[in-house]
């Protein structure tokens, strides 16, 4: 069944910010996909083209790497009559028909949306849902649905109060099914927004491109202990635990980290050292119901995250760590910096990169978050890569907005599809 029509189109993420979809024909119909935007770049990031011209959409319009998939990618991926099964030998294709190493030719945004495209087209050749066909290529043959992290309060460079820290998370780790999880997500998420209301005001329940809420709390611990405080009100001591997306990239400073890095007359004397900031994050899962930290020391900090990840069995998330570069994650894999790694779609140029970095980091002993981006699309196919992984986990941010909650519904929907043979990673998320 080979691609018989590939079109490309300029459309807009969750943001506002253009992005890419794409439409493909094959001889069971139309196939189409938006793949998720960001407007930031990390430095080992596959490389999404923008056009730059600052009077059209302040420079991030993507019409010229839709052109290069209208002009260059699908007049020459058609002449090749691949059939869409053949995911790995299409992406190959197309990275060496880009020919650079980090995608900055065609652009890893029109190399990506084709390539989710054809994974979708390739399913449908198979008769076989979307998360099955990409268990299939990753040799995966126990499906498992993720426990999800519901990002609940924003901090950091993504709000202007004292939080340190840029996003603090539920993860309904002693669920027994996704559809348990989502319950006792979203009744935090409801209990937390109530709260808010009735304190702080109608205008702090507003939340950031993530889905958490900015409130002013004064101090990382206040942030703890509201939110130990709301699982305990709510019934779900034991069932819900906290997670910590520290973004300590933002705090690096000459060396050190700079929680009071919001404040423009902090103290350098004040800076904390990876070690002193590893104390925090040992006293706090000590203290509350912590189990994961997300990117917990500067990405270039390989010994500071190899020596926490030998001190403690709580999750070490490399997120800004290893930026979906496989080049990142081997070297973390063979620095045992962490002990978990996010993939995020956008970070890459392929499914097949995706795919060849999840066998990595599986069969070294790695757990694996499949993340999203704040620039996301309507698009569902998130939520089949994590069941499809068995990833165990998936961070979509709160259970707020569309481009959100239409993925966590999706894994609703597998949950059920697969009924008796239906398993949810719970306590196991890691493994």
């Amino acid at each position: 069944m080979p691609i018989k029509i590939l079109l490309a189109r300029q459309i807009f993420d969750a943001t506002g910010v253009p992005t890419i979809e794409v439409d493909m024909v094959t001889e069971l119909g139309l196939f189409r996909i938006g793949v998720p935007s960001t407007d930031s770049k990390k430095l080992a990031e596959a490389v999404q083209l923008r056009d730059n011209k600052p009077r059209e959409f302040h420079g991030m319009g993507v019409s010229s790497a839709v052109k290069n998939i209208n002009t260059i990618i699908a007049p020459e991926l058609i002449k090749q009559n691949l059939e869409v099964t053949m995911q790995k030998e299409i992406d190959q294709f197309m990275i060496a028909l880009d020919g650079t190493e980090n995608s900055s030719r065609l652009g890893a945004n029109a190399i990506m949306c084709v390539s989710l495209v054809v994974a979708k087209a390739g399913a449908a050749k198979k008769g076989v849902p979307l998360y099955r066909h990409i268990s299939d290529m990753a040799g995966v043959t126990t499906i498992i649905l993720p426990v999800p992290h519901f990002t609940i309060l924003t901090g950091g460079i993504l709000a202007s109060n004292g939080l340190p820290f840029q996003e603090y998370t539920i993860m309904p780790t002693g669920a027994s099914t996704f559809v348990e999880a989502m319950r006792i997500g979203t009744e935090i998420y409801r209990y937390v927004k109530n709260v808010i209301a009735k304190k702080y005001g109608v205008e702090c329940t507003y939340v950031s491109d993530s889905g958490g809420f900015a409130i002013p709390l004064k101090s990382h611990r206040d942030a703890l202990m509201f939110l130990t405080d709301t699982i305990k009100q709510c019934g779900y001591t034991g069932k819900a635990e906290i997670g910590i997306n520290a973004a300590a990239t933002d705090m690096f400073k000459d060396g050190g980290y700079d929680v009071e890095f919001k404040n423009p007359n902090s103290n350098p004397q004040d800076y904390m050292s990876s070690d002193k900031l590893a104390e925090v994050y040992l006293d706090n899962a000590k203290e509350f119901p912590v189990c994961s930290v997300e990117d917990a020391f500067e990405f270039d900090d390989w010994s500071a995250w190899s020596t926490l990840a030998a001190r403690t069995q709580i999750q070490l998330v490399g997120n800004d760590l290893t930026q979906t570069n496989l080049r990142r994650v081997g070297l973390a894999v063979e620095k045992k910096a962490g002990n978990s790694v996010a993939l995020r779609l956008n970070q890459a140029s392929t499914l097949s990169e995706i795919i060849e970095a999840y066998k990595l980091l599986k069969s070294n002993g790695f757990g694996i978050v499949l993340n999203d981006r704040w620039g996301d699309t309507e698009d569902l196919f998130l939520a089949d890569l994590a069941v499809g992984l068995s990833a165990g986990q998936i961070k979509c941010g709160g259970p707020a907005r569309c481009e959100r909650i239409g993925k966590y519904n999706q894994l609703i929907r597998i949950e059920e599809e697969l009924g008796a043979l239906s398993k949810y990673a719970g306590k196991n998320y890691r493994g």
